[in-house]
């Protein structure tokens, strides 16, 4: 909730952040520029990334809803697209629920069948998810995996989307300084 009510406030007020981050930069403005512009960037690849393979999630658990026959598909599919882009709840909530039910119902193989499918849907966006950002942003998809499963250990389930964010970071600062120019530096120390 805290992390909710952060972002929420971060969108509502970010100019006056970024004037506040910007009087506290010791960079150069040509390179605050490029450092907001890298930001920008893999900011919106981390949320398509999500939104994409969430999508994704979400309509293999409705392929797998169809072919077992499973009553009302067409509007669990459409809940597990939408469950599958938010991180924190997932495809689960709808084919858990169906897996049971099939199993209920004496329809055991066709059970067995959605669990299966209820576990690619699950376990594809540790594949997905780093090789989608990874291409738009240019960074390898084990430096995304290490942010998403570093996040969540530090972190805990939102760590899945700041730990690729807060890594990514770290990579445009330290490449910011690999390529300053020493006759010019970015910070005078006195």
């Amino acid at each position: 909730m805290i992390v909710f009510f952060t972002f929420f406030y971060v969108l509502r007020d970010q100019e006056i952040l970024f004037g506040f981050l910007k009087s506290l930069s010791p960079f150069s403005r040509d390179t605050e520029r490029k450092f907001v512009e890298y930001s920008k960037g893999i900011t919106g690849s981390v949320i398509y990334g999500y939104v994409v393979v969430g999508i994704i999630q979400g309509l293999i658990v409705g392929i797998g809803l169809f072919v077992f026959k499973v009553p009302n598909f067409l509007f669990l599919t459409l809940i597990a697209v939408i469950l599958g882009v938010l991180p924190i709840i997932g495809t689960p909530l709808v084919w858990v629920p169906a897996t049971f039910y099939l199993l209920l119902t004496g329809r055991t193989s066709a059970g067995i069948g959605m669990l299966i499918f209820g576990i690619i849907s699950s376990t594809i966006d540790n594949i997905l998810r780093p090789f989608f950002v990874s291409r738009r942003t240019n960074i390898p998809s084990a430096i995304i995996l290490i942010g998403m499963v570093g996040g969540f250990l530090f972190i805990g389930i939102i760590g899945f989307i700041l730990g690729p964010l807060i890594l990514s970071y770290l990579l445009i600062i330290l490449e910011i300084f690999r390529k300053r120019d020493l006759k010019n530096p970015l910070i005078e120390i006195k």
